[in-house]
């Protein structure tokens, strides 16, 4: 990737010498009027360049454009830097405003920008430009209004630059693969946006902001890859997480992210709703006790705290009613069970005005604590005595949208997650982000205490026919590129569960299995909902150890590229689920294959996964192992693989021992994620004694049962049982057959 300037600061992205991206104009719009080098009321003065060295990214070096804006005889500096890398294949837009406030009295509309740059024209180079694109855009982690299309001068690509994100822009004539770009904000992310005007996209400030502070820098990414959408968003992320010094800790020891917890919010059983004639305290002890998982945390949601005027929070403390012996006292009942603890959106009328600094809009009738006191630390505080170790905040989209301060003053979208996020890592706690737009996602780069974020919406939808909500391989791209765990939300094991919470039409789950499949392949929080007399142990307990650790892949599950290509092509009509993921143990890789509601039969290479020549197969009772390579690639059939049924394939190496047809580990018996870490340890190919040494691992004696293939004439299914002294196992391939050790 390179960029061409020219000197009348015109700039050009080049992708192997083609045209991809051709600028358009510069502006600002202060003192209620636009300055645009349209006009040439934002002449450029000068161009010059600098280099320099960044903490994290490394050395880059820049081409200043230094524009002059002239107010009421003012002159005011305005750059407008193109940065070029040596370490990271980016191009990056910096605009500093200068050193003076620029204000308005008459606001733009919150869906433009009111600083332009850099701004790009949407176009087809000739007939031969087959560039299509598609965008994370609205809520939860912006799935609710992602879409796709053509890249040409009639596309809308940004709907709303409020709800808007990151766009990936790809070659459909390569089905998804090969050369890719993103194009995302950079920093700022509260107060920017990228939108859309006519045929050009722009990025800059938010146009409702009223002030824009003296020397205010904000900046947009345009990140290259020629790997193709799903490893690019990959790198992209990596990228991302690297500027800003992310750290996935977090992540990696979140207990709700690695063992098996219950929900309750809108879908589970107990949602707003309780066994007969008990109240919420005993039905939750009546859940932990009498439900027979291994249960490791408890969600309770928007039903146990004070909510004030239009619903808003204005007490975050049990209930009376609900908790009739309060929270800690529950903790204690409740064997010190850990707690994710939802909260939503502040009431005007919140109590805590009157001891906190808070910012009020009386339209909406909300409110937002400012966050530069304690209000956060002793709310969380709080929280500890009664055993939270998840703070979930929902109702992102609406704190923030409809919530006038927060589009209007320009750092307090910021201040607010930071100083959540700050008082989180004083206290030991994770957050987990729900309804949240993209600059949220984003903004979580500068808040690792943010672990997880929900990638779709309510489950109770899907109960009611009214949405696919298992459908997270799109989304699931943009979280896990942050650094944040996919989550699916809650979910029923079973069919039908008289007495449930008051769901309409009335709710019916029609694949359990492909619900609690997806959730453990999305590595995020694994939450069944059931009512206690419904609970299905075993679909279940195919997520987990005995003990409830998550057995999953090493990355989530994601739409395959020719899918998000053809949904693309046929302009944000979905032609079904298709997903992969993998995970390595030592040198081996293996991969999972997903797929459901496919509208036609689909041919998948090796290639079109990352995966190299191996053994494929699917556990279905009947059909063996075979080769899957570029002359046998697997045909997904769309009469097997539907909207009412779901297919899951295996991909192993394919294993050699001397003097003897191949060997392959295809699965962990009846589990979703098939080859884990959390089960195998290690993989030893000890090619002096013509044997591997497969080290398996679970709690004391725990059953394990691989599954292997010899010659791929028939399956080899050893059950042995780990040790009492390391809780593991050795399944050892020789020429003899499987030995456990």
């Amino acid at each position: 990737m390179k960029v061409s300037i020219n000197r009348t600061g015109g700039y050009t992205i080049l992708i192997n010498g083609k045209e991809w991206l051709r600028s358009s104009r510069i502006g600002l719009y202060t003192d209620n009027k636009w300055y645009s080098s349209d006009d040439k009321s934002l002449s450029l003065v000068t161009i010059t360049t600098d280099q320099g060295t960044d903490r994290y990214l490394g050395n880059w070096n820049e081409t200043q454009l230094n524009y002059d804006l002239i107010r009421s005889g003012i002159h005011t500096k305005i750059v407008a830097s193109i940065r070029q890398w040596d370490q990271i294949s980016a191009i990056t837009f910096h605009l500093n405003t200068g050193d003076q406030t620029l204000a308005n009295t008459i606001p733009l509309d919150k869906n433009q920008v009111r600083t332009i740059f850099p701004s790009f024209n949407i176009e087809k180079n000739d007939d031969n430009d087959q560039r299509a694109y598609f965008t994370f855009e609205g809520v939860m982690t912006g799935d609710g209004n992602k879409h796709a299309g053509e890249w040409n001068s009639s596309s809308k690509v940004v709907h709303s630059g409020f709800e808007g994100g990151p766009i990936i822009l790809f070659n459909q004539t390569q089905r998804g693969e090969g050369d890719m770009l993103v194009i995302s904000p950079f920093s700022k992310f509260m107060a920017t946006s990228l939108t859309q005007t006519n045929n050009t996209l722009e990025y800059g400030v938010m146009g409702s902001m009223f002030s824009i502070t003296p020397n205010y820098n904000h900046s947009l990414i345009v990140f290259y890859s020629s790997k193709g959408i799903n490893e690019g968003a990959r790198l992209w992320g990596q990228t991302m997480q690297k500027a800003y010094n992310r750290t996935n800790k977090y992540r990696i020891n979140d207990l709700t992210i690695n063992k098996l917890g219950y929900y309750t919010d809108n879908g589970a059983y107990y949602y707003y709703n309780t066994e007969n004639n008990t109240n919420y305290e005993q039905t939750m002890l009546d859940v932990i006790h009498n439900i027979s998982l291994p249960l490791h945390y408890l969600q309770i949601d928007s039903w146990w705290y004070y909510k004030g005027i239009d619903g808003g929070v204005s007490e975050w403390i049990a209930r009376p009613d609900i908790f009739p012996h309060g929270l800690p006292e529950f903790h204690r009942r409740s064997e010190n069970i850990p707690l994710v603890a939802h909260n939503r959106y502040w009431s005007y009328d919140t109590v805590y005005k009157n001891n906190y600094s808070f910012v009020f809009d009386e339209k909406t009738g909300k409110s937002l604590p400012v966050g530069n006191d304690s209000f956060w630390i002793d709310l969380f505080t709080q929280g500890k005595q009664w055993g939270l170790i998840v703070y979930e905040q929902d109702w992102l989209i609406t704190q923030t949208e409809d919530f006038e301060p927060l589009y209007t003053d320009i750092h307090l979208g910021h201040q607010w997650l930071m100083s959540m996020g700050n008082a989180a890592e004083k206290l030991n706690i994770t957050i987990q982000y729900c309804m949240s737009l993209p600059r949220h996602i984003l903004t979580a780069l500068e808040i690792p205490r943010v672990t997880q974020t929900r990638v779709s919406t309510d489950y109770a939808f899907h109960l009611e026919g009214k949405a696919q909500q298992w459908t997270i391989g799109i989304s699931s791209i943009f979280a896990d590129a942050i650094g944040l765990a996919p989550f699916k939300d809650v979910f029923w094991s079973t069919a039908s569960q008289p007495g449930a919470a008051n769901y309409t039409p009335t709710p019916h789950e029609i694949q359990a299995r492909r619900e609690i499949a997806i959730a453990t392949l999305s590595t995020g929080p694994v939450t069944p909902g059931d009512g206690i007399h419904y609970a299905n142990y075993d679909k279940t307990m195919q997520c987990c150890r005995s003990d409830g650790l998550i057995l999953k892949p090493d990355q989530p599950i994601t739409m395959i590229n020719a899918l998000l290509s053809d949904w693309a092509f046929n302009d944000s009509v979905s032609q079904g689920e298709v997903y992969s993921t993998k995970t390595t143990i030592d040198n081996d890789t293996f991969h999972v294959i997903f797929a459901s509601t496919i509208k036609r039969d689909y041919v998948i290479y090796p290639s079109m996964i990352g995966a190299k020549r191996g053994v494929i197969y699917i556990q279905d009772g009947y059909t063996l192992p075979a080769i899957f390579d570029e002359s046998h690639p697997l045909t997904i059939p769309f009469d097997r693989c539907h909207e009412l049924n779901f297919c899951v394939w295996y991909i192993s190496p394919i294993w050699q021992l001397k003097d003897y047809p191949l060997w392959a580990l295809l699965t962990d018996d009846d589990k979703w994620a098939g080859i884990s870490k959390q089960r195998f340890k290690s993989i030893v190919h000890d090619t002096e004694n013509n044997q591997i040494i497969i080290t398996a691992q679970g709690v004391f004696n725990e059953p394990i049962r691989p599954i292997f293939t010899i010659g791929l004439d028939g399956l080899e299914w050893p059950s042995c049982w780990t040790s009492s002294t390391n809780d593991t196992v050795r399944f050892i391939l020789t020429t003899h057959g499987v030995d456990c050790a």
